[in-house]
Protein backbone atom coordinates (compact mmCIF):
# COMPACT_ATOMS: atom_id res chain seq x y z
CA UNK A 1 0.00 0.00 0.00
CA UNK A 2 1.75 3.31 -0.69
CA UNK A 3 1.30 6.06 1.65
CA UNK A 4 -1.89 7.50 1.32
CA UNK A 5 -0.58 10.88 0.62
CA UNK A 6 3.12 10.43 0.73
CA UNK A 7 3.58 13.84 1.45
CA UNK A 8 0.54 14.95 -1.01
CA UNK A 9 0.01 17.84 1.36
CA UNK A 10 3.64 18.70 2.29
CA UNK A 11 3.87 22.30 1.80
CA UNK A 12 0.42 23.23 1.63
CA UNK A 13 0.09 25.21 4.33
CA UNK A 14 -2.14 26.23 7.13
CA UNK A 15 -3.17 29.59 8.61
CA UNK A 16 -1.26 31.22 11.22
CA UNK A 17 -4.80 30.53 13.31
CA UNK A 18 -3.52 26.72 13.98
CA UNK A 19 -0.48 28.03 15.72
CA UNK A 20 -2.37 30.37 18.15
CA UNK A 21 -4.36 27.64 18.94
CA UNK A 22 -1.80 25.66 20.26
CA UNK A 23 -0.04 27.85 21.89
CA UNK A 24 -3.23 28.76 23.87
CA UNK A 25 -3.34 25.13 25.07
CA UNK A 26 0.18 25.13 25.98
CA UNK A 27 -0.24 28.57 27.69
CA UNK A 28 -4.04 27.56 29.75
CA UNK A 29 -4.44 24.10 29.63
CA UNK A 30 -0.72 22.92 30.15
CA UNK A 31 0.25 25.34 33.23
CA UNK A 32 1.63 23.30 35.80
CA UNK A 33 0.64 20.22 33.87
CA UNK A 34 4.36 18.50 35.22
CA UNK A 35 4.94 16.94 31.63
CA UNK A 36 7.74 15.02 30.91
CA UNK A 37 10.06 17.39 28.54
CA UNK A 38 12.74 15.00 27.05
CA UNK A 39 13.02 11.51 25.92
CA UNK A 40 17.21 11.51 24.89
CA UNK A 41 19.39 10.78 27.76
CA UNK A 42 20.16 12.91 29.36
CA UNK A 43 16.31 13.65 29.58
CA UNK A 44 14.90 17.28 30.55
CA UNK A 45 14.83 20.67 28.67
CA UNK A 46 18.10 21.59 27.19
CA UNK A 47 18.66 25.64 27.11
CA UNK A 48 16.80 27.56 24.46
CA UNK A 49 14.92 24.32 23.13
CA UNK A 50 11.36 25.05 24.00
CA UNK A 51 10.99 21.30 24.90
CA UNK A 52 12.06 20.13 21.82
CA UNK A 53 13.09 16.12 21.99
CA UNK A 54 15.69 13.49 20.19
CA UNK A 55 16.40 9.80 20.81
CA UNK A 56 18.54 8.47 18.74
CA UNK A 57 16.95 4.86 16.93
CA UNK A 58 19.40 2.65 19.16
CA UNK A 59 17.78 4.58 22.46
CA UNK A 60 14.02 3.51 21.38
CA UNK A 61 13.95 -0.04 20.98
CA UNK A 62 13.65 -0.71 24.53
CA UNK A 63 10.15 1.18 23.85
CA UNK A 64 9.06 -0.54 20.39
CA UNK A 65 7.25 -3.20 19.71
CA UNK A 66 8.40 -6.67 18.83
CA UNK A 67 8.59 -7.52 14.36
CA UNK A 68 6.74 -10.18 14.33
CA UNK A 69 6.21 -9.69 10.00
CA UNK A 70 3.09 -10.94 8.21
CA UNK A 71 3.37 -14.41 5.93
CA UNK A 72 1.03 -12.24 3.16
CA UNK A 73 2.05 -12.17 -0.78
CA UNK A 74 4.80 -11.23 -2.02
CA UNK A 75 5.66 -8.16 -4.79
CA UNK A 76 5.78 -8.76 -8.20
CA UNK A 77 8.21 -6.69 -8.76
CA UNK A 78 11.16 -5.84 -6.33
CA UNK A 79 11.80 -2.85 -5.08
CA UNK A 80 14.83 -1.69 -2.88
CA UNK A 81 16.43 -3.02 0.45
CA UNK A 82 17.96 0.32 2.70
CA UNK A 83 20.82 0.14 4.19
CA UNK A 84 20.91 3.84 5.03
CA UNK A 85 19.95 4.86 8.46
CA UNK A 86 16.29 6.52 9.04
CA UNK A 87 15.30 5.85 5.18
CA UNK A 88 12.72 3.17 4.40
CA UNK A 89 12.98 0.39 1.81
CA UNK A 90 11.02 0.72 -1.35
CA UNK A 91 8.61 -1.40 -1.02
CA UNK A 92 8.13 -2.94 -4.39
CA UNK A 93 4.85 -3.23 -6.31
CA UNK A 94 2.04 -5.51 -7.46
CA UNK A 95 0.31 -6.50 -10.41
CA UNK A 96 -1.25 -8.98 -10.14
CA UNK A 97 -4.52 -9.45 -7.55
CA UNK A 98 -4.71 -12.49 -5.15
CA UNK A 99 -6.72 -15.39 -6.16
CA UNK A 100 -7.23 -16.08 -2.38
CA UNK A 101 -7.26 -13.69 0.00
CA UNK A 102 -5.86 -14.40 3.95
CA UNK A 103 -8.02 -14.16 6.86
CA UNK A 104 -5.61 -12.01 8.90
CA UNK A 105 -7.91 -11.00 11.64
CA UNK A 106 -10.19 -14.02 12.59
CA UNK A 107 -13.44 -13.39 14.22
CA UNK A 108 -14.13 -9.65 14.97
CA UNK A 109 -11.96 -7.07 16.41
CA UNK A 110 -14.38 -4.95 18.21
CA UNK A 111 -16.50 -5.96 21.52
CA UNK A 112 -19.40 -3.64 20.21
CA UNK A 113 -18.00 -0.29 21.57
CA UNK A 114 -19.05 2.84 19.62
CA UNK A 115 -16.05 5.31 18.57
CA UNK A 116 -15.41 8.92 16.93
CA UNK A 117 -12.31 9.27 15.06
CA UNK A 118 -10.57 12.50 12.87
CA UNK A 119 -8.86 12.09 9.73
CA UNK A 120 -7.86 13.58 6.89
CA UNK A 121 -9.10 13.45 3.75
CA UNK A 122 -7.61 15.15 0.05
CA UNK A 123 -10.95 15.23 -1.97
CA UNK A 124 -15.07 15.18 -1.49
CA UNK A 125 -15.92 13.83 2.05
CA UNK A 126 -18.43 10.76 1.48
CA UNK A 127 -21.80 10.29 3.31
CA UNK A 128 -22.06 9.85 6.80
CA UNK A 129 -22.26 6.67 8.84
CA UNK A 130 -26.12 6.40 8.84
CA UNK A 131 -25.98 6.83 4.98
CA UNK A 132 -22.89 4.77 4.01
CA UNK A 133 -23.06 1.38 3.31
CA UNK A 134 -19.42 0.95 2.79
CA UNK A 135 -19.08 2.39 6.61
CA UNK A 136 -21.79 0.14 7.64
CA UNK A 137 -19.78 -3.27 6.13
CA UNK A 138 -16.46 -2.36 7.66
CA UNK A 139 -17.96 -1.37 11.23
CA UNK A 140 -19.72 -4.70 10.94
CA UNK A 141 -16.62 -7.01 10.58
CA UNK A 142 -14.62 -4.96 12.99
CA UNK A 143 -17.35 -5.37 15.52
CA UNK A 144 -17.51 -1.85 16.76
CA UNK A 145 -18.52 1.59 15.49
CA UNK A 146 -16.04 3.98 14.17
CA UNK A 147 -17.60 7.30 13.19
CA UNK A 148 -15.69 9.12 11.75
CA UNK A 149 -15.37 12.95 11.88
CA UNK A 150 -13.70 14.08 8.03
CA UNK A 151 -11.59 17.21 7.52
CA UNK A 152 -10.43 18.56 4.83
CA UNK A 153 -6.83 17.27 4.10
CA UNK A 154 -5.64 21.12 3.00
CA UNK A 155 -6.20 22.98 6.45
CA UNK A 156 -6.41 20.22 8.68
CA UNK A 157 -4.26 21.43 11.16
CA UNK A 158 -6.59 24.08 11.74
CA UNK A 159 -8.76 21.64 12.82
CA UNK A 160 -6.22 19.64 14.58
CA UNK A 161 -5.38 22.12 16.75
CA UNK A 162 -8.82 23.32 17.34
CA UNK A 163 -9.79 20.35 19.04
CA UNK A 164 -6.69 20.15 20.82
CA UNK A 165 -6.58 23.37 22.30
CA UNK A 166 -10.46 23.33 22.89
CA UNK A 167 -9.56 19.91 24.65
CA UNK A 168 -12.39 18.38 22.01
CA UNK A 169 -10.27 15.31 21.54
CA UNK A 170 -12.24 12.11 19.42
CA UNK A 171 -11.13 8.29 20.39
CA UNK A 172 -8.88 8.25 17.74
CA UNK A 173 -6.82 11.21 15.94
CA UNK A 174 -4.93 10.89 12.64
CA UNK A 175 -2.37 13.41 12.81
CA UNK A 176 0.35 13.56 9.79
CA UNK A 177 4.44 14.09 10.98
CA UNK A 178 3.90 17.08 8.32
CA UNK A 179 1.65 18.75 10.20
CA UNK A 180 3.15 18.48 13.59
CA UNK A 181 6.60 20.12 12.16
CA UNK A 182 4.08 22.92 11.90
CA UNK A 183 2.67 23.06 15.46
CA UNK A 184 4.16 24.95 18.51
CA UNK A 185 4.69 23.07 21.35
CA UNK A 186 2.81 19.68 20.00
CA UNK A 187 5.26 17.93 22.07
CA UNK A 188 3.42 19.13 25.51
CA UNK A 189 0.54 18.63 24.18
CA UNK A 190 0.61 15.12 23.80
CA UNK A 191 1.02 14.19 26.82
CA UNK A 192 -2.09 16.11 27.79
CA UNK A 193 -4.28 14.70 25.22
CA UNK A 194 -3.24 11.51 23.82
CA UNK A 195 -2.72 7.71 25.78
CA UNK A 196 0.62 6.51 26.44
CA UNK A 197 0.06 3.32 24.43
CA UNK A 198 3.91 1.74 25.79
CA UNK A 199 2.22 -0.79 28.21
CA UNK A 200 -0.14 -2.04 25.53
CA UNK A 201 2.44 -2.41 22.96
CA UNK A 202 5.82 -2.48 24.66
CA UNK A 203 7.67 -5.00 22.95
CA UNK A 204 5.72 -8.75 22.66
CA UNK A 205 2.80 -7.26 23.87
CA UNK A 206 2.28 -6.48 20.75
CA UNK A 207 2.01 -9.97 19.60
CA UNK A 208 -1.52 -9.44 20.91
CA UNK A 209 -2.26 -7.39 17.45
CA UNK A 210 -0.28 -9.35 15.09
CA UNK A 211 -1.17 -6.95 12.19
CA UNK A 212 0.55 -4.20 14.28
CA UNK A 213 3.93 -6.66 15.38
CA UNK A 214 4.23 -6.43 11.07
CA UNK A 215 4.87 -3.16 11.10
CA UNK A 216 8.55 -1.94 10.72
CA UNK A 217 10.57 -1.38 13.69
CA UNK A 218 11.71 2.19 12.55
CA UNK A 219 7.92 3.42 12.11
CA UNK A 220 7.20 2.14 15.75
CA UNK A 221 10.64 4.35 16.90
CA UNK A 222 9.36 7.63 15.15
CA UNK A 223 6.13 6.70 17.22
CA UNK A 224 7.86 7.50 20.66
CA UNK A 225 7.34 11.25 21.77
CA UNK A 226 8.83 12.04 25.30
CA UNK A 227 9.86 9.20 25.82
CA UNK A 228 6.76 7.09 25.58
CA UNK A 229 5.29 5.38 22.57
CA UNK A 230 2.30 7.52 22.07
CA UNK A 231 0.58 6.41 18.70
CA UNK A 232 0.39 3.79 15.70
CA UNK A 233 2.31 4.60 12.82
CA UNK A 234 1.92 4.71 9.61
CA UNK A 235 4.97 3.78 7.39
CA UNK A 236 5.92 5.76 4.29
CA UNK A 237 8.36 4.88 1.35
CA UNK A 238 11.69 6.91 0.75
CA UNK A 239 10.49 9.98 -1.14
CA UNK A 240 8.05 12.84 -0.06
CA UNK A 241 7.64 14.22 -3.09
CA UNK A 242 7.92 13.90 -7.02
CA UNK A 243 7.36 15.78 -9.93
CA UNK A 244 4.29 14.30 -11.68
CA UNK A 245 3.48 15.16 -15.31
CA UNK A 246 0.46 14.28 -17.53
CA UNK A 247 2.54 11.20 -19.54
CA UNK A 248 -0.72 11.22 -22.26
CA UNK A 249 -0.22 15.11 -23.57
CA UNK A 250 3.55 15.06 -23.62
CA UNK A 251 2.86 12.35 -25.98
CA UNK A 252 1.56 14.41 -28.60
CA UNK A 253 4.16 17.13 -28.00
CA UNK A 254 7.62 15.03 -29.68
CA UNK A 255 9.44 18.98 -28.99
CA UNK A 256 9.02 18.24 -25.43
CA UNK A 257 12.03 16.85 -23.60
CA UNK A 258 12.38 15.62 -20.35
CA UNK A 259 14.79 18.47 -18.75
CA UNK A 260 18.09 17.99 -17.40
CA UNK A 261 19.02 21.45 -15.94
CA UNK A 262 16.64 24.52 -14.88
CA UNK A 263 17.55 26.25 -17.55
CA UNK A 264 15.77 23.58 -19.39
CA UNK A 265 12.88 23.41 -16.82
CA UNK A 266 12.37 27.17 -17.55
CA UNK A 267 12.50 26.71 -21.35
CA UNK A 268 10.18 23.30 -20.88
CA UNK A 269 7.62 25.44 -19.12
CA UNK A 270 7.68 28.55 -21.93
CA UNK A 271 7.03 25.22 -24.72
CA UNK A 272 4.07 24.26 -22.77
CA UNK A 273 2.09 27.24 -21.73
CA UNK A 274 -0.07 28.24 -23.84
CA UNK A 275 -2.76 30.41 -22.09
CA UNK A 276 -5.18 30.92 -24.73
CA UNK A 277 -5.30 26.90 -24.92
CA UNK A 278 -5.81 27.17 -20.98
CA UNK A 279 -2.42 25.21 -20.23
CA UNK A 280 0.10 26.06 -18.09
CA UNK A 281 3.22 24.28 -17.72
CA UNK A 282 3.31 24.42 -13.33
CA UNK A 283 1.65 24.69 -10.28
CA UNK A 284 3.84 25.57 -7.19
CA UNK A 285 6.41 23.29 -7.55
CA UNK A 286 9.01 25.07 -5.30
CA UNK A 287 9.15 22.61 -2.95
CA UNK A 288 10.84 20.11 -6.08
CA UNK A 289 13.07 22.95 -7.21
CA UNK A 290 14.66 23.01 -3.78
CA UNK A 291 16.58 19.29 -4.54
CA UNK A 292 17.39 20.60 -8.44
CA UNK A 293 18.73 23.43 -6.93
CA UNK A 294 20.47 21.14 -4.19
CA UNK A 295 19.47 22.92 -1.16
CA UNK A 296 19.98 20.53 2.06
CA UNK A 297 16.74 19.17 3.05
CA UNK A 298 17.10 20.89 6.71
CA UNK A 299 20.28 21.04 8.08
CA UNK A 300 23.71 20.36 6.94
CA UNK A 301 27.03 19.69 8.55
CA UNK A 302 29.53 21.96 6.91
CA UNK A 303 32.83 22.84 9.16
CA UNK A 304 31.95 21.68 12.01
CA UNK A 305 28.93 23.82 11.98
CA UNK A 306 25.24 23.20 11.23
CA UNK A 307 24.06 25.60 8.55
CA UNK A 308 20.18 25.61 7.48
CA UNK A 309 18.70 25.28 4.89
CA UNK A 310 17.82 29.03 4.35
CA UNK A 311 21.09 30.07 4.73
CA UNK A 312 22.60 28.62 2.04
CA UNK A 313 23.22 30.37 -1.66
CA UNK A 314 21.34 27.09 -3.11
CA UNK A 315 18.36 28.77 -1.19
CA UNK A 316 18.84 32.38 -2.66
CA UNK A 317 19.12 30.56 -6.17
CA UNK A 318 16.33 27.82 -5.77
CA UNK A 319 13.95 31.44 -4.71
CA UNK A 320 15.12 33.50 -7.65
CA UNK A 321 14.67 30.87 -10.07
CA UNK A 322 10.91 30.75 -8.79
CA UNK A 323 10.69 34.20 -8.74
CA UNK A 324 11.66 33.73 -12.53
CA UNK A 325 8.56 31.21 -13.41
CA UNK A 326 6.34 33.04 -11.74
CA UNK A 327 7.24 36.22 -13.40
CA UNK A 328 6.61 34.49 -17.05
CA UNK A 329 3.78 33.11 -15.94
CA UNK A 330 4.16 29.87 -16.19
CA UNK A 331 2.11 28.88 -13.14
CA UNK A 332 -1.44 28.36 -13.57
CA UNK A 333 -3.28 31.75 -12.60
CA UNK A 334 -5.55 29.87 -9.85
CA UNK A 335 -2.71 28.63 -7.91
CA UNK A 336 -0.82 32.13 -8.25
CA UNK A 337 -4.57 34.02 -7.08
CA UNK A 338 -4.69 31.35 -4.25
CA UNK A 339 -1.67 31.81 -2.64
CA UNK A 340 -1.84 28.45 -1.56
CA UNK A 341 -4.66 25.98 -1.62
CA UNK A 342 -5.46 26.15 -5.01
CA UNK A 343 -6.67 22.34 -5.82
CA UNK A 344 -3.90 21.44 -8.44
CA UNK A 345 -5.18 17.86 -8.50
CA UNK A 346 -8.19 19.02 -10.36
CA UNK A 347 -6.09 21.28 -12.42
CA UNK A 348 -3.90 18.87 -13.44
CA UNK A 349 -6.41 15.99 -14.68
CA UNK A 350 -8.18 18.79 -16.62
CA UNK A 351 -4.91 19.22 -18.27
CA UNK A 352 -4.77 23.07 -17.32
CA UNK A 353 -1.24 22.18 -15.28
CA UNK A 354 1.22 19.72 -16.93
CA UNK A 355 3.52 19.62 -14.04
CA UNK A 356 2.79 19.48 -10.30
CA UNK A 357 4.25 18.18 -7.30
CA UNK A 358 2.80 15.65 -4.96
CA UNK A 359 3.38 12.75 -3.29
CA UNK A 360 3.71 9.09 -5.50
CA UNK A 361 0.09 8.04 -3.76
CA UNK A 362 -1.24 10.74 -5.66
CA UNK A 363 -0.63 8.61 -9.21
CA UNK A 364 -3.09 5.86 -8.22
CA UNK A 365 -5.60 8.16 -6.83
CA UNK A 366 -5.87 10.29 -10.06
CA UNK A 367 -5.64 7.38 -12.28
CA UNK A 368 -8.59 5.65 -10.08
CA UNK A 369 -10.96 8.95 -10.45
CA UNK A 370 -10.02 10.43 -14.30
CA UNK A 371 -8.92 7.06 -16.36
CA UNK A 372 -12.56 5.50 -16.02
CA UNK A 373 -13.55 8.87 -18.09
CA UNK A 374 -10.47 8.89 -20.10
CA UNK A 375 -8.84 5.78 -20.53
CA UNK A 376 -5.15 8.01 -21.89
CA UNK A 377 -5.20 9.32 -19.02
CA UNK A 378 -1.43 9.09 -17.91
CA UNK A 379 0.74 10.03 -15.72
CA UNK A 380 4.72 9.42 -15.34
CA UNK A 381 7.30 11.18 -12.36
CA UNK A 382 10.35 13.46 -14.25
CA UNK A 383 13.04 11.20 -13.64
CA UNK A 384 15.86 13.63 -11.04
CA UNK A 385 18.56 16.49 -11.94
CA UNK A 386 19.92 18.92 -10.39
CA UNK A 387 20.06 22.72 -11.68
CA UNK A 388 23.91 22.42 -13.64
CA UNK A 389 23.29 19.25 -14.74
CA UNK A 390 25.48 17.66 -12.17
CA UNK A 391 24.50 14.47 -10.39
CA UNK A 392 21.05 15.02 -8.87
CA UNK A 393 19.84 14.81 -5.07
CA UNK A 394 16.60 14.19 -3.30
CA UNK A 395 15.24 14.12 -0.02
CA UNK A 396 14.24 11.51 2.12
CA UNK A 397 11.01 10.82 4.02
CA UNK A 398 11.06 9.67 7.93
CA UNK A 399 10.13 6.04 8.92
CA UNK A 400 6.49 6.70 9.48
CA UNK A 401 4.66 9.82 8.00
CA UNK A 402 1.13 9.42 9.78
CA UNK A 403 0.31 8.64 13.08
CA UNK A 404 -3.18 7.97 15.20
CA UNK A 405 -3.37 8.81 18.20
CA UNK A 406 -5.84 6.97 21.18
CA UNK A 407 -7.46 9.88 23.46
CA UNK A 408 -6.29 10.04 27.04
CA UNK A 409 -8.48 8.35 29.86
CA UNK A 410 -10.73 5.96 27.94
CA UNK A 411 -9.86 3.36 30.33
CA UNK A 412 -7.77 -0.57 29.68
CA UNK A 413 -10.64 -2.04 28.28
CA UNK A 414 -11.52 1.13 25.10
CA UNK A 415 -7.90 1.85 24.79
CA UNK A 416 -7.33 -2.60 23.87
CA UNK A 417 -10.70 -2.67 22.33
CA UNK A 418 -9.03 0.71 19.47
CA UNK A 419 -5.81 -1.50 19.32
CA UNK A 420 -7.59 -4.33 18.06
CA UNK A 421 -9.91 -1.91 15.82
CA UNK A 422 -6.66 -0.37 14.39
CA UNK A 423 -4.99 -3.77 13.78
CA UNK A 424 -8.11 -4.61 11.94
CA UNK A 425 -7.28 -1.63 9.46
CA UNK A 426 -3.59 -2.78 9.62
CA UNK A 427 -4.38 -5.62 7.74
CA UNK A 428 -1.83 -5.56 4.38
CA UNK A 429 -2.84 -6.14 0.30
CA UNK A 430 -3.52 -9.78 -0.05
CA UNK A 431 -6.36 -9.78 3.17
CA UNK A 432 -10.27 -9.87 3.51
CA UNK A 433 -9.68 -6.75 5.45
CA UNK A 434 -7.76 -4.93 3.20
CA UNK A 435 -10.25 -5.63 0.33
CA UNK A 436 -13.38 -4.30 2.44
CA UNK A 437 -11.33 -1.33 4.23
CA UNK A 438 -10.19 -0.75 0.66
CA UNK A 439 -12.94 -1.34 -1.44
CA UNK A 440 -16.02 -1.69 0.36
CA UNK A 441 -18.37 -4.75 -0.51
CA UNK A 442 -18.49 -7.03 -4.08
CA UNK A 443 -21.80 -6.24 -5.95
CA UNK A 444 -22.01 -3.38 -4.37
CA UNK A 445 -18.99 -0.69 -3.79
CA UNK A 446 -16.76 -2.88 -6.41
CA UNK A 447 -17.01 -5.27 -9.07
CA UNK A 448 -13.95 -7.69 -10.80
CA UNK A 449 -12.68 -7.10 -14.32
CA UNK A 450 -11.34 -10.11 -16.00
CA UNK A 451 -8.59 -10.76 -13.91
CA UNK A 452 -10.19 -10.35 -10.89
CA UNK A 453 -9.09 -7.15 -10.11
CA UNK A 454 -11.86 -4.63 -7.67
CA UNK A 455 -13.19 -2.22 -9.86
CA UNK A 456 -14.99 0.42 -8.22
CA UNK A 457 -18.73 0.81 -9.09
CA UNK A 458 -20.22 4.62 -8.84
CA UNK A 459 -21.31 3.99 -5.17
CA UNK A 460 -17.91 2.69 -4.39
CA UNK A 461 -16.55 6.12 -5.56
CA UNK A 462 -18.77 7.52 -3.21
CA UNK A 463 -18.51 5.96 0.00
CA UNK A 464 -15.32 3.94 -0.44
CA UNK A 465 -13.57 7.05 0.39
CA UNK A 466 -10.00 6.78 2.57
CA UNK A 467 -10.66 6.91 6.24
CA UNK A 468 -10.07 3.25 7.66
CA UNK A 469 -6.59 3.26 5.45
CA UNK A 470 -5.43 6.41 7.75
CA UNK A 471 -5.82 4.65 11.34
CA UNK A 472 -3.75 1.55 10.78
CA UNK A 473 -0.47 1.53 9.05
CA UNK A 474 0.78 -1.04 6.84
CA UNK A 475 4.01 -2.07 4.94
CA UNK A 476 4.49 0.39 1.99
CA UNK A 477 4.11 -1.43 -1.52
CA UNK A 478 2.61 -0.40 -4.44
CA UNK A 479 -0.64 -2.39 -4.53
CA UNK A 480 -2.75 -0.62 -7.20
CA UNK A 481 -3.13 -3.66 -9.69
CA UNK A 482 -5.58 -2.18 -11.86
CA UNK A 483 -2.99 0.04 -13.15
CA UNK A 484 -0.09 -2.06 -13.55
CA UNK A 485 1.95 1.05 -15.21
CA UNK A 486 1.86 3.21 -12.38
CA UNK A 487 2.76 0.44 -9.83
CA UNK A 488 5.87 -0.18 -12.49
CA UNK A 489 6.44 3.62 -12.81
CA UNK A 490 6.34 4.67 -9.38
CA UNK A 491 8.44 1.68 -8.50
CA UNK A 492 11.03 1.83 -11.11
CA UNK A 493 11.00 6.03 -10.29
CA UNK A 494 11.40 5.06 -6.78
CA UNK A 495 14.30 2.12 -7.54
CA UNK A 496 15.93 4.22 -9.88
CA UNK A 497 16.01 7.53 -7.51
CA UNK A 498 16.74 5.74 -4.69
CA UNK A 499 21.11 6.10 -5.28
CA UNK A 500 20.55 9.59 -4.91
CA UNK A 501 19.34 10.40 -1.81
CA UNK A 502 21.18 13.02 0.20
CA UNK A 503 21.88 12.00 3.85
CA UNK A 504 21.34 13.92 6.41
CA UNK A 505 23.32 14.88 9.72
CA UNK A 506 20.11 13.60 11.83
CA UNK A 507 19.23 10.73 10.10
CA UNK A 508 17.59 8.04 12.51
CA UNK A 509 17.44 10.40 15.19
CA UNK A 510 13.49 11.09 16.15
CA UNK A 511 13.36 14.34 16.72
CA UNK A 512 10.30 17.14 18.09
CA UNK A 513 11.74 20.14 16.26
CA UNK A 514 12.01 23.33 18.82
CA UNK A 515 8.70 25.00 19.32
CA UNK A 516 9.74 28.76 18.43
CA UNK A 517 11.43 26.75 15.35
CA UNK A 518 8.30 24.85 14.42
CA UNK A 519 5.87 28.12 14.86
CA UNK A 520 8.76 29.72 12.29
CA UNK A 521 8.20 28.47 9.53
CA UNK A 522 4.57 29.03 8.12
CA UNK A 523 5.74 33.29 8.58
CA UNK A 524 9.28 32.61 7.11
CA UNK A 525 8.03 30.32 4.40
CA UNK A 526 5.61 33.11 4.06
CA UNK A 527 7.83 35.95 3.10
CA UNK A 528 10.18 34.01 0.71
CA UNK A 529 6.81 33.19 -0.92
CA UNK A 530 6.10 37.09 -1.30
CA UNK A 531 10.16 37.09 -3.08
CA UNK A 532 9.04 34.31 -5.59
CA UNK A 533 5.39 36.15 -6.37
CA UNK A 534 7.19 39.47 -7.21
CA UNK A 535 5.81 41.38 -3.90
CA UNK A 536 9.43 41.48 -1.96
CA UNK A 537 13.25 41.71 -4.08
CA UNK A 538 15.57 38.94 -4.12
CA UNK A 539 17.96 40.85 -2.17
CA UNK A 540 15.25 40.77 1.05
CA UNK A 541 16.55 36.94 1.69
CA UNK A 542 19.17 37.99 3.75
CA UNK A 543 17.03 39.89 5.76
CA UNK A 544 14.46 36.92 6.10
CA UNK A 545 17.25 34.90 7.37
CA UNK A 546 18.28 37.15 9.82
CA UNK A 547 14.77 37.29 11.23
CA UNK A 548 15.02 33.74 11.31
CA UNK A 549 17.97 33.56 13.36
CA UNK A 550 16.98 35.86 15.48
CA UNK A 551 13.33 34.36 16.07
CA UNK A 552 14.54 30.81 16.86
CA UNK A 553 16.57 29.99 14.43
CA UNK A 554 19.91 30.24 15.95
CA UNK A 555 18.43 28.63 19.53
CA UNK A 556 17.28 25.55 17.18
CA UNK A 557 20.61 25.09 15.84
CA UNK A 558 22.07 25.27 19.21
CA UNK A 559 19.34 22.44 20.82
CA UNK A 560 20.22 20.31 16.96
CA UNK A 561 24.27 20.73 18.04
CA UNK A 562 24.17 18.99 21.08
CA UNK A 563 21.91 16.31 19.73
CA UNK A 564 24.39 15.46 17.63
CA UNK A 565 27.70 15.48 20.20
CA UNK A 566 25.00 13.63 22.32
CA UNK A 567 24.87 10.92 19.48
CA UNK A 568 28.66 11.13 18.38
CA UNK A 569 28.13 12.63 15.03
CA UNK A 570 29.82 16.04 15.60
Amino acid sequence: MTSPTDGASAGTHPSRRGFLGLVGLGAASLAGGGLVAGCSTPSGRRPGSGGATAAAADKLKSLTPSYVPFQGVKPDVPGTVSNLLGVPDVGGGFLNYPATLADAVPGTAGKGGSYKAMTPLWGPPPPGLSENAYFQACNADIGATIDFQIADGTTYVDKVTARLAGGDIPDLMVIPQWEIEKMADFNRAVDQAFEDLTPYLQGDKVKAYPMLANLPSPAWGFSVFNGKLMAVPFPTDPFPLALLYRKDIFDQHSDWKMPTTADELLDLGKAITDPKGKRWAFGDIHEMVWPVFKVPQEWRLEGGKLVYKYETPEWEACVAFMRKLFQEELIHPNVVSANRGANEKDLFASGQIVIYRDGLGAWHELLQQHRGKNPKFAIEAMPLFSHDGSTPIMYHNKPAGIFTFVKKGLGKDKIAELLSVLNWCAAPFGTKEYELATYGVEGKHFTRDDKGVPQFTDLGRKEAQPTYVFLGGRPIAADYVAFPDAVRGSVGWQNASFKYIEKTPLDGIRDQRPSRMAGLQIPTEDKFTDIMRGRRPVSDVKQIVAEWRRDGGDEAREFYMKVLRDNGRA
